[in-house]
């Protein structure tokens, strides 16, 4: 028997771990996630958990989550959007407090491009709203992390990749499979950045590839760069950056854009790889310090 004070009239589909119930009567509960009382005929649980019920505002914005994650877009394309939906859960006022409370925690914070700062607080912020039980909205802060790490790569790398190939001409890098995306990018930078599984592979295509090494014009311009910086040995080394990317797309993005439901231990792991004390991160800012 349910633990409801009313029959259960309909039972509707599960849609991942949220299900409704219409029920005969009207009955109050409290929104587990938002701690609002309602009442109403139509019951919202999660994970078939009668503890757990959610009122209507709240199973609109975790349903919609789990429709990202469950839909057929790649998987760039739902990390975009669970990027999106991470950044619509605080307004202007909690950004500013959460990049302050950021800094303050984080001192290396002041090195960080402002699209990082602004990836990670947000990711923090939400965190700390967040039960540490598996469940969906894990996922948006995971991704957070994910996109820190790559406005960061953007930032330090692709940016400055981009000025120094300013007078090059790229066409031919442009219609390598490998490596076209970094090419298109450096030749027009407004349009998207690329993501980082393309990074990776482009720098893994760099890192391999002997042929392309003597014969492309963007990774002897790439390779250039990285001479001018003190720690490019771990931008360069097959178990440096690439590696660590490598680690940061298939444990965690990828697992929070499909229709895994994770949790606070998923997002502490994520965020010892990326902002831990010997975070890709840091390592990132410190292999990329130019010699004066």
């Amino acid at each position: 028997m349910d633990p409801v004070p009313s029959n259960i009239s309909k039972t509707y589909p599960k849609r991942g771990p949220l299900q409704q119930f219409r029920l005969s009567e009207g009955a109050a509960f409290r929104c587990f996630r938002c701690g609002e009382a309602k009442k109403s005929k139509l019951i919202t649980l999660y994970s078939s958990d009668w503890s757990r019920k959610l009122c209507n505002g709240c199973y609109g914005r975790l349903l919609s989550l789990y429709e990202i994650k469950a839909g057929t877009a790649t998987d760039d394309l739902r990390a975009e959007q669970l990027a999106e939906a991470l950044l619509s859960l605080v307004s202007a006022d909690q950004l500013r407090q959460a990049e302050r409370t950021f800094r303050a925690s984080e001192k290396r914070a002041e090195v960080l491009a402002p699209h990082s700062l602004r990836f990670v607080a947000t990711a923090e912020h939400v965190a700390t709203q967040l039960e540490s039980d598996p469940q969906l909205e894990w996922s948006p802060a995971v991704i957070g992390l994910c996109k820190a790490v790559e406005a960061e790569v953007v930032s330090r790398i692709l940016i400055p990749l981009a000025l120094l190939t300013a007078n090059q001409d790229l066409s031919d890098d442009k219609k390598d499979k490998d490596i076209g995306r970094i090419a298109a990018y450096c030749i027009d930078t407004e349009r998207k950045p690329p993501e980082l599984g393309t990074f990776a592979h482009f720098l893994q295509t760099v890192i391999h590839s002997k042929d392309r090494r003597e014969t492309s014009t963007l990774i002897r311009c790439f390779l250039e760069l990285t001479r001018k910086w003190t720690g490019s040995t771990w931008i360069l080394d097959p178990q440096g950056l690439r590696y660590a990317l490598a680690i940061l797309t298939a444990s965690y993005r990828n697992r929070a854009a499909h229709i895994d439901e994770l949790s606070r231990q998923d997002y502490a792991d994520c965020r010892q790889h990326t902002f831990g004390k010997e975070g890709l991160v840091w390592q990132l800012v410190v292999s990329t310090e130019t010699h004066k």
